[in-house]
């Protein structure tokens, strides 16, 4: 399998950990060079990481992976996607992207110098954030989404989140102790450690 983006993405990052703690082998072509970036748009018309290239597939999608990982190679020990809890599971996924996704922007705005009070609408953004983290905060029950205790797809989405953001330093997470904890539970894990962004 060949997985194509770059080492800080927080949407390719969710690959890389799950092949890892799933033992799948994979060759991680970098987009940030010229070669890879290159290559990347010959193959996606997307021009967007993660893309995901085997024989059989082709996929440009991180959640359509995330699927095609899952039903091929099976769930290992994380907590299955199909259950009772999947609506709520695939709500807290849509609001922790959304709170991602914002944040991404927000960083490359401020490279640029533009500030999130330049137009009403990166305003909105900016409070939206502040929206999903307190949804996200009240339905974090200790260190997990689900009484099982197992770490699905959302708690994935999390960890990747909140180390993005406490890398590019975009928002004041580390104020906020129910984040710093789960933080600290999760990042020990070997796979988190091995994929953390450089």
């Amino acid at each position: 399998m060949k997985l194509y983006g770059s080492i800080t993405s927080p949407y390719v990052r969710r690959i890389r950990f799950l092949f890892m703690e799933l033992g799948i082998p994979f060759q991680l072509v970098d987009t940030m060079t010229e070669v890879g970036q290159k290559e990347l748009r010959e193959k996606n018309p997307l021009w967007k990481v993660p893309y995901l290239e085997t024989e059989d597939v082709k996929i440009w999608d991180s959640h359509t992976i995330t699927d095609y990982i899952l039903e091929t190679k099976g769930h290992g020990k994380f907590r299955p996607k199909a259950g009772d809890h999947f609506y709520r599971e695939a709500n807290l996924l849509t609001a922790i992207d959304q709170a991602l996704d914002n944040a991404i922007l927000l960083f490359y705005l401020n490279k640029e110098g533009i500030k999130p009070d330049a137009a009403p609408y990166l305003t909105k953004n900016a409070l939206r954030i502040s929206s999903i983290l307190e949804y996200i905060k009240r339905e974090l029950s200790g260190n997990h989404f689900f009484s099982d205790g197992k770490v699905g797809l959302s708690e994935i989405a999390l960890y990747s989140t909140l180390d993005w953001i406490r890398f590019r330093s975009v928002l004041p997470i580390l104020e906020e102790e129910i984040f710093v904890n789960f933080l600290n539970f999760h990042g020990p894990n070997k796979s988190w450690m091995e994929t953390t962004p450089k």
